[in-house]
């Protein structure tokens, strides 16, 4: 079978506060990781090798897929964009390959239907979902592509990329890539990058044909924080509907006194006790304890070694990381955490909260706007309102909060920040940055004169 090559070298900028921490292809969907899920189907479909060019955080990477003989690195220090990757991954491997996106999803038995498809010159399509103005789309007609548009205006393009059959004479049209788009609508500018949209484009000015497969069910592109909190709503929202019986691994149990509204799954020396109130279906991991009046609301995932305690609440589409602890009427109003976070003592939050995070006691999210409208991010200096989740919070990973903070929709707070006790954080901080209130005390006299005495 084909050489499968896996795109993962970019910067993932529009990615932040999460890739100052990762690359992104590590952050989770479901509680495993994004590229895990790309891997699985590969060695599901029979592939034997698969090349993996990086640039940044790479040694997780290596970590994770240590054990799998069938998995190789490309580490390179530069890379001008992903045609270039493409060079330096083809290095790696023999004959004709299909190229996938570390940072996209692509369901299970679609991306093996697909890798067993192997035609070259075809390009596995998903529609698109969002203003095109926001990403590299594709204009198809008669089941062929007729060009890759960047970021444009109008009605044209219609489909994303999310994998290639390539031959291996791309790498010559790679290799003389004009290291930016060339057929741009009047009045945008390309950056200075080499994309392999751009090469497929001269090779369609030379009349090669590039056939469209589309790709059934649900394609999600990890381009900014709000596009992964989308998917994890979705892929729990998939996986619990999926469920058709209660399971339970060993030593597993549920207490007589809980009230369970759907299907559980739940993992060995996992517990469901005194008063919970599960509202629809759950996907519980191990060694996770929810106890004393908790409500989970259904269409969510609770990952390993986590306890939910004493009256916490859990929305639906949530996804819990692994070593998470939520306690004493904490409300988790839907979004993911990763691995190790602490949220108790009150409090409420909507979006996303990086690894090793400790929300202090009080910290309240806004989650609605008094104009009821969505809120404009910034990405990389330009405003963007997103799709969904655009109200959300995101703190990255080794953040903390004190006392009573409140954070206000939409704000991002970068990797190993602190946003101190008593504050009205309306902006984003930037990583590594410690935002406290300076208060003006007035004191003065008082005692019982002041009560008429």
């Amino acid at each position: 079978m084909q050489d499968v090559l896996i795109l993962a070298a970019g910067e993932g900028s529009k990615f932040w506060p999460y890739q100052s921490t990762r690359n992104k292809v590590m952050f989770p969907l479901g509680n495993k990781p994004l590229i895990q899920h790309s891997i699985e189907a590969c060695l599901a479909a029979g592939v034997n090798k698969i090349v993996i060019v990086v640039k940044h955080h790479v040694e997780p990477l290596i970590a994770l897929f240590r054990n799998i003989p069938q998995v190789e690195f490309v580490q390179v220090n530069d890379s001008k964009g992903t045609a270039h990757s493409f060079v330096l991954g083809m290095e790696a491997c023999q004959g004709d390959v299909t190229v996938l996106y570390g940072d996209i999803f692509i369901p299970k038995e679609e991306l093996i239907k697909f890798l067993q498809s192997y035609e070259t010159n075809t390009i596995a399509l998903s529609p698109l979902k969002e203003d095109p103005r926001h990403v590299i789309a594709c204009e198809v007609k008669e089941k062929s592509i007729v060009l890759f548009g960047a970021h444009q205006r109008g009605h044209a393009m219609t489909h994303v990329a999310c994998g290639f059959h390539a031959h291996r004479s791309w790498v010559f049209y790679a290799k003389t890539n004009p290291n930016r788009f060339s057929d741009l609508k009047v009045g945008v500018g390309s950056p200075f990058e080499s994309y392999l949209e751009e090469s497929i484009n001269e090779m369609i000015k030379q009349n090669i044909v590039f056939k469209a497969y589309d790709i059934k069910g649900e394609v999600y592109d990890f381009d900014k924080p709000w596009h992964a909190l989308y998917a994890n709503a979705q892929y729990a929202l998939d996986q619990c509907s999926a469920l058709t019986e209660n399971s339970f691994g060993e030593n597993a149990s549920i207490h007589e006194s809980a009230r369970i509204e759907g299907l559980v799954h739940l993992g060995k020396n996992s517990h469901i006790g005194h008063n919970v109130w599960v509202r629809g279906n759950v996907i519980i991991g191990e060694n996770t304890i929810i106890d004393q009046g908790v409500i989970l609301e259904g269409n969510l995932m609770l990952g390993d070694n986590c306890s939910v305690l004493n009256h916490a609440k859990v929305h639906v589409g949530s996804v819990i990381g692994p070593n998470n602890k939520l306690d004493q009427g904490f409300e988790f109003l839907g979004g993911v955490t990763l691995n190790h976070v602490y949220m108790v003592h009150y409090g409420e939050y909507y979006g996303c909260i990086g690894e090793h995070s400790d929300l202090g006691a009080g910290t309240t999210c806004g989650t609605l706007r008094f104009d009821d409208g969505l809120t404009s991010h910034s990405v990389k200096g330009r405003k963007e309102i997103p799709l969904h989740f655009s109200n959300a919070s995101y703190m990255g990973d080794y953040t903390r909060t004190g006392v009573g903070a409140i954070l206000m929709p939409g704000v991002k707070v970068g990797a190993y920040s602190v946003v101190g006790s008593g504050v009205i954080l309306s902006k984003d901080v930037a990583d590594k940055r410690l935002i406290y209130v300076k208060q003006e005390l007035v004191e003065t006299d008082w005692g019982p004169d002041k009560y008429g005495w």
